[in-house]
């Protein structure tokens, strides 16, 4: 028998009441708690002007593009954003945002952005909501290091020099924020695998830009922005331009490229579905297609040492059969992304200049087309070989000038010494040690033990490529340096188990 309909149990609701929510509560003068008084309408009106204000601001700038006033505009979003959502979110709006900065009158927007979202992570761990800072593994080679761009300041030469050198351990200092604030926020494999998203995201929208670029190299695509000037002339001559991307500088894109599209092989041999894995497929190719359009040779050597290095740690994986048609493969797919590149853009032919003459050529063991950049980068380092000319590179040598090391580690050497130089290099020894995989398969449950295994590519990938490049002299490109050294920490923290608690007496 069955019971009566007031003794029936009442189905939940598959949705919220509307009418509870607190916002059209307002809106309706009711509801229990809501105060009725006199301060609901002038919030409403208030909230209603902030709309139309807005609107109307937006509404003028994109008529009458003004660059500071879009830089106000993208700060106040990116400051909703990041306060409203956690913070591993935050961090991952920030990696969107990192490759285009704009100046403002106290630095870089990125500059802002970090110090935004570090006051925020401060405020939420004083309040107990968020992580409270902790250690690393490696504080000591970073604050060895930041001590040596402390010293070196005591070379700097005049009043103007000095003003450069400041900007420039502000961005430093900018960075290493960054770097703590991640590594202190992502503590598990489902937030690091959350950010490489935010990541891909990002390489998405630089290799657009990079698309944009090579149809219209002398394109603006925000005034007063973003925009392009690559000294040449559609009547003229519009072929060989090497894209450089936000970063305005094609040897570092194409070391980006060369290192994130490892991080896109990571994400297609652990795509499950068809779709994600056409997804990054397409996502690798775009990446190779910008990679090729910077006509760069260090990037791809570096990335062929890279690939043959990650080829050696999953030999047991796969038999002489794989190997052989993998081989195959990549050497059809290089010869017609060149060929693509060479025939039907405005770039050039970048296995053509890889096997030129000329750039195998060698003076004194040192490749032809460096040897004299390298001798005087070294030449100038040991003017000051122990704590560096100052955290500022000059080429202004009396009547005369320095040449550009075009290494890195030449450049870090001139800055802060042989001794801050060493620093650097306990950095990098650190991070190796640290990006040792527990496992190799790229297939591992725990994300952040597969992702070692590409870490740690990457790491022989930006080493190598940096013997011919130097990440300092980008404002822009520091922090992707950065983020990619707190991606490895952030990984060895999250594929360790959790220590275990102290036994209670």
């Amino acid at each position: 028998m069955s019971a009566p309909p007031s003794a029936r149990a009442v189905r939940p609701r598959r949705f919220p009441d509307w009418r509870a929510w607190p916002v059209i509560r307002r809106l309706r003068g009711g509801g229990g708690d809501v105060d009725h008084g006199g301060g609901d309408w002038v919030n409403t009106v208030l909230a209603i002007g902030l709309v139309v204000g807005l609107g109307i601001v937006v509404g003028i700038q994109y008529l009458y593009p003004d660059k500071r006033v879009l830089a106000v505009l993208a700060t106040t979003v990116i400051f909703g954003i990041a306060w409203r959502i956690d913070l591993v979110s935050g961090i991952g709006v920030l990696v969107l945002a990192l490759p285009y900065p704009r100046g403002t009158v106290f630095g870089s927007t990125n500059l802002a952005m970090v110090l935004l979202l570090l006051i925020i992570w401060l405020l939420r761990a004083s309040l107990r909501s968020a992580s409270p800072p902790h250690r690393t593994p490696v504080d000591q080679p970073v604050v060895a290091l930041l001590l040596s761009f402390v010293v070196s300041f005591y070379n700097i030469e005049n009043g103007t020099t000095l003003g450069w050198a400041l900007e420039n351990f502000l961005l430093l200092l900018a960075c290493i924020g960054m770097f703590y604030l991640i590594v202190n926020n992502v503590r598990r494999p489902e937030q690091l695998e959350r950010l490489h998203a935010f990541q891909c995201a990002s390489i998405t929208l630089v290799c657009l830009l990079g698309v944009y670029e090579v149809r219209h190299p002398n394109g603006i695509l925000v005034p007063g922005w973003i925009g392009f000037n690559q000294q040449v002339s559609e009547a003229i001559n519009l072929h060989n331009v090497r894209i450089g991307g936000p970063f305005f500088d094609f040897e570092l894109l194409s070391e980006y490229c060369a290192m994130n599209l490892l991080l896109l092989l990571l994400k297609f041999a652990r795509a499950r579905s068809g779709a994600r894995k056409a997804l990054f497929g397409g996502l690798f190719v775009l990446t190779s297609f910008v990679m090729f359009a910077t006509v760069t040779r260090g990037g791809l050597v570096a990335l062929g040492v890279g690939i043959a290095y990650l080829a050696w740690m999953q030999r047991k994986r796969f038999s002489a059969v794989t190997a052989g048609i993998a081989l195959v493969a990549v050497i059809v797919g290089l010869q017609a992304m060149n060929f693509y590149v060479a025939h039907f853009t405005y770039s050039g032919d970048l296995l053509g200049r890889l096997l030129d003459a000329k750039s195998l050529t060698f003076t004194h063991g040192m490749p032809s087309g460096r040897a004299e950049l390298w001798a005087s980068a070294f030449k100038r380092m040991m003017e000051h070989p122990f704590i560096g000319h100052g955290p500022y590179y000059t080429i202004q040598r009396g009547l005369g000038f320095w040449y550009w090391p075009h290494n890195g580690y030449l450049y870090i050497g001139n800055l802060v010494g042989l001794i801050g130089l060493g620093f650097y290099l306990w950095l990098l020894a650190r991070l190796w040690r640290l990006s040792r995989p527990l496992a190799s398969d790229l297939h591992d449950a725990n994300y952040a033990r597969a992702y070692l295994n590409i870490a740690r590519v990457q790491l022989v990938v930006f080493i190598v490529d940096q013997t011919k490049i130097d990440f300092m002299r980008n404002p822009t490109y520091q922090f992707q340096v950065w983020l990619f050294f707190a991606y490895i920490v952030a990984a060895y923290q999250a594929s360790r188990p959790p220590a275990p608690a102290p036994a209670r007496a």
